[in-house]
């Protein structure tokens, strides 16, 4: 009997503290460059990044059924971005970018992230934690 009650207190616990873990951006995903053209807003906004390279940041579009999607821009032809993690800190979302130093054909490299929702502020920055600003 005290077996069985051990057992079932440790999985409510168990589902306690699962149910408690907070929200997570589990879908997000990386939007291929070949696919600009499916938005006119996000393909105008990237054109201005290529005609000022040195523009270095974020702007938050929103796209069908209220997801958001992220463009960020370098700011440097010498470094690319690619997406490391996406999570929910102390209520607010951080993307997460790795910077890659290499030559690229864009005068202003940047990426597009999905994002199916954003919890509280959205924050993005590189893996040494340099922040990028807001458009």
């Amino acid at each position: 009997m005290k077996k069985t009650f051990l057992v079932l207190m440790f999985s409510v616990t168990t589902l306690v503290l699962v149910a408690c873990g907070g929200y997570t951006p589990d879908n997000y995903w990386v939007l291929e460059k070949d696919r600009l053209n499916e938005d006119p807003e996000i393909k105008n906004f990237v054109t201005s990044l290529q005609d000022n390279p040195d523009k270095r940041g974020f702007k938050v579009f929103t796209i069908s059924e209220g997801r958001k999607m992220v463009v960020v821009s370098t700011g440097d032809a010498e470094i690319s971005l690619e997406l490391d993690d996406v999570k929910v800190d102390s209520g607010n979302t951080k993307a997460i970018l790795k910077e890659i130093e290499n030559k690229n054909d864009e005068d202003n490299p940047y990426i597009m992230v999905g994002i199916s929702a954003i919890k509280g502020e959205l924050f993005v920055q590189d893996t040494d934690g340099n922040s990028y600003d807001e458009f």
